[in-house]
């Protein structure tokens, strides 16, 4: 190859890499995990799509991924989410301008140096006009982008405004927006209700929709619980933590983790809200957990449930090894607005012929039929003991069922399969208020764990389970007379 062979092929690789990286946001998609696809998928499924996330995960970047899409109007082939037929008005929102600046718009817009924007994912020759923020510098008040076009297609002109929450709700008004993005969560309450208000004649009269993504520093907060345990139809929860990525090597992971309070790292590892000093089960997840094995055919296992509609059901099972009085929590499923049949189908694979322990309320009989809420279960297929659960003394009392777990749980004698987040996120936020009551909300899988902990001795062997009864003949005596 000659000098001047050489010094094209470095001038077409110069130029090859220019163009990815100005139009990086073409094979951005390329590189999304999972919960990121989920995302996008949701948001033309709901209104509201909640991403609440560990730090370093890339909860940010996977909104301003989306939110650039919109802004573009360039679609990917494989793209399942909302997309927009008309140049959307966007709303980006942050703590205050320089986080708006620095979070939102570099890696949508990029910076601008020389009267050029550089570094975004929205290519420069995109990017039409801009109006500066007053008071914080470099930050953008609205940022204006070509939308579609190409061919004999004239293209539309998106509008992409950044608010800061600072600001206060008054300031957002009089706009009727097409999407949204919330990049962590507002401590005002009202900020939220304010933007939704902007989103009801959004999207061409169909109504707006948009993304919240933040780690959930500020607790059990109103909003969070209700997508977490509440949720509207028109509202969708995703979670996401550490485990769920891979551009965190492990020697990141501990480094990041040993600078964490210890108070804080169920938050910034795994995305679960932060509770302060009102956990009842006061240990880690990593102290309870272990690896799923096996259960020995001689191992005792028993089932608990707690019924629900508008609160999820559900359904746990307990194996326990009685030479080491151990106790592990093997499967947990909860589910909203299930039929018991329906609730069967999803467990029937490990709760068939296991005895099952359940709540008082299971006494509670139907007006139109007279039949008793544990009669359906019953039918359905579960095998139902025969009495509620109560303790051996016939008392149901909660506050003694939460001692003697806790007590297992710090001598290392209660242990859950990891990967069942059904319990261990409830285990990781059930809690009690500032007066010591305990807080009744998003404990169903603890509440079945429990039933079925004050009903264990009527476990049955692993062996034994889909067995039928053996029927022990014994012979009459006779009297031989001759």
């Amino acid at each position: 190859m000659t000098r001047e062979e050489k010094l094209a092929y470095l001038a077409l690789l110069e130029e090859r890499h220019r163009r990815n990286s100005t139009y990086q946001y073409r094979s951005f998609g390329d590189k999304l995990y999972p919960f990121q696809h989920e995302l996008i998928w949701a948001t033309k499924q709901y209104s509201q799509v909640m991403l609440m996330a560990a730090n370093r995960v890339g909860k940010t970047m996977t909104g301003t991924y989306v939110d650039t899409i919109h802004a573009l109007g360039h679609y990917p082939d494989w793209w399942d989410g909302h997309a927009f037929d008309h140049a959307p008005l966007i709303w980006l929102l942050g703590y205050s301008g320089e986080k708006c600046r620095d979070l939102l718009q570099t890696p949508i817009f990029g910076r601008r140096i020389e009267n050029r924007w550089e570094g975004g994912l929205i290519p420069p020759e995109y990017i039409l006009e801009h109006e500066s923020m007053t008071g914080t510098t470099n930050a953008m008040r609205s940022v204006y982008v070509r939308h579609g076009g190409g061919g004999d297609v004239q293209y539309q002109t998106s509008k992409v405004q950044l608010w800061s929450y600072s600001q206060g709700q008054h300031a957002l008004m009089g706009d009727s927006v097409d999407w949204y993005h919330i990049d962590e969560e507002p401590r005002d309450q009202t900020i939220f209700p304010q933007v939704l208000t902007r989103t009801a004649t959004g999207d061409q009269g169909q109504g707006g929709r948009g993304i919240l993504t933040f780690t959930p520093e500020n607790g059990r907060t109103e909003l969070v619980v209700q997508f977490m345990d509440t949720p509207s139809q028109g509202q969708y929860l995703i979670r996401a933590g550490w485990d769920d990525v891979t551009h965190l090597t492990e020697q990141t992971k501990e480094t990041l983790l040993a600078s964490f309070p210890p108070h804080q790292r169920e938050m910034r590892t795994k995305g679960i809200p932060m509770l302060g000093h009102g956990r009842i089960y006061d240990l880690s997840e990593d102290y309870i957990t272990c690896d799923p094995f096996d259960i020995p055919d001689h191992w005792m296992v028993i089932d608990g449930m707690d019924f629900g509609w508008d609160h999820p059901q559900a359904q746990v099972q307990l194996a326990i090894d009685m030479d080491s009085e151990t106790i592990y929590i093997t499967h947990a499923w909860k589910q909203r607005q299930v039929s018991p049949n329906d609730a069967w189908g999803s467990v029937k694979s490990w709760a068939a012929g296991v005895p099952t322990a359940w709540p008082l309320d299971g006494l509670q009989t139907e007006k139109g039929s007279g039949k008793q809420q544990k009669s359906y279960y019953q039918e359905a297929g579960f095998n139902m003991l025969a009495e509620h659960a109560t303790w051996p003394d016939g008392s149901n009392g909660v506050e003694a069922g939460l001692f003697e777990i806790l007590d297992l749980m710090r001598k290392g004698r209660f242990k859950v399969f990891k990967g069942l987040r059904a319990f261990l996120d409830e285990f990781l936020q059930y809690h009690r208020d500032d007066k010591g009551k305990i807080v009744k909300s998003g404990e169903d899988v603890l509440d079945a764990a429990r039933y079925a902990y004050m009903m264990r001795r009527y476990a049955i062997r692993k062996g034994l389970v889909g067995k039928p009864k053996e029927i022990t003949i014994n012979p009459i005596p006779t009297v031989n007379r001759w």
